[in-house]
């Protein structure tokens, strides 16, 4: 377990932003044998109720965006003055270059700006927010804009009843920044590549890469089905491979150890936190952590699972903008000097910090309002002509 105690960076503000399309389980009775009663059972076991998917030409990254603008201006924050942009996703607008790249223009950040992607799954909110913290208490940047967001749910589709139901698209932001009042921040990371089989997407890489020359009935493009019925494929739909067991023996086995030696580390007891943010999986793995730590329900939210679903690395953001701040408010967590984040899941791997919010600004969960964007086809259109070059005398008729 992989110890950090800084005491100068402090978190001091949060936004969160939604994909506007909504999916409850109601819109897919097909799967649960037009039984409304089936599907309500499914509700209350998983805590998946409804969740929401992102456009077709909507990425993380316009959706994080959108949380940065509402962030800056919120808390009148001078762009000038962030030093630092780390966007969080394993959902790029592109293999190069990093989309912190493209956000540092889009937000209109400094050229002095340092723009790094990171791609950590599930626990990646938490190891951005040790990255972003390790860069102010470092004295390298004052403040640092922590960006986190995925659509998963775009690619997964609705017959595979493992990872279908599960995934909601988001994007947050974060600011990050000095305190000359000391304040206490703590993580603690662990992490088990011998199992990353567990929870990936395999196909699409380099490892797996797509080829253009094969065709819709080539074995990478091929869909199997699970014994249940379940498709998957390597390429189409970059299908989220999820093996269920393991991840839940993973998280019921290995987080609440980890959350008790951290708490340990920082010398509190269980009963002295005031709230535990755990990351979004489902409910029977949260109820499940909690129960194994001893801290009592009601301090461990869950509001968001029900109405967004699991977001993947926005999740624990979108949870605490959803249990605090109220709409059409801005609201410091008062009095919640102990709180604790854990985050986990693919890797296999997990995070955990223990903060105060006690002063930060926490902005309500917004949904995405769509900006004026280019379809796919114009966007191919746009690079062929960007390949051919411009015309030359030559070309003229």
């Amino acid at each position: 377990m992989a110890n950090t105690h800084f005491t100068h960076a402090t978190l001091a503000a949060i936004s969160s932003v939604v994909a506007e399309n909504k999916i409850s389980i109601e819109d897919e009775l097909e799967y649960f044998s037009e039984d409304p009663a089936q599907a309500q059972r499914f509700a209350a076991v998983s805590g998946l109720h409804t969740r929401r998917r992102a456009d077709d030409d909507v990425t993380a990254s316009d959706m994080c965006a959108q949380a940065a603008k509402n962030l800056l201006q919120r808390t009148s924050t001078n762009a000038n003055d962030i030093g630092a942009i780390l966007f969080v996703s394993h959902s790029a607008d592109y293999l190069l270059p990093a989309s912190a790249a493209i956000l540092q223009h889009k937000l209109g950040l400094p050229r002095t700006c340092v723009a790094m992607d990171m791609n950590a799954g599930c626990a990646g909110f938490v190891n951005g927010l040790w990255m972003a913290a390790s860069l102010v208490e470092s004295g390298a940047c004052k403040k640092v804009l922590l960006l986190a967001g995925d659509t998963p749910g775009r690619f997964q589709p609705a017959a595979n009843r493992v990872v279908g139901p599960i995934f909601g698209d988001a994007g947050t932001a974060a600011l990050i920044e000095h305190s000359e009042t000391p304040s206490t921040m703590s993580f603690s990371f662990g992490t088990d590549g011998s199992k990353h089989e567990a929870l990936i997407i395999p196909g699409g890489g380099s490892r797996i890469p797509y080829v253009d020359s094969e065709g819709a009935d080539s074995p990478f493009n091929q869909t199997i089905a699970d014994g249940k019925g379940n498709p998957w494929t390597l390429g189409r739909y970059c299908s989220i491979w999820m093996d269920p067991m393991g991840i839940y023996t993973f998280s019921t086995a290995v987080v609440p150890p980890h959350i008790k030696e951290h708490l340990a580390f920082d010398g509190l007891e269980a009963e002295s936190i005031d709230r535990l943010f755990l990351h979004q999986a489902n409910k029977i793995i949260v109820d499940s952590i909690a129960k194994r730590v001893g801290i009592n329900k009601d301090r461990v939210p869950d509001e968001s699972l029900r109405l967004y679903g699991n977001m993947g690395v926005s999740s624990i953001p979108v949870l605490i903008c959803a249990h605090y701040a109220k709409e059409d408010s801005d609201l410091s967590a008062t009095g919640h000097k102990n709180s604790m984040l854990c985050s986990f899941g693919a890797g296999l791997s997990w995070a955990s910090a223990i903060l105060s919010l006690d002063k930060t600004i926490v902005l309500p969960v917004c949904d995405y309002i769509k900006e004026k964007t280019e379809s796919r086809a114009k966007r191919i259109e746009y690079w062929h002509s960007k390949f051919s070059g411009p015309k030359t005398n030559e070309d003229a008729p």
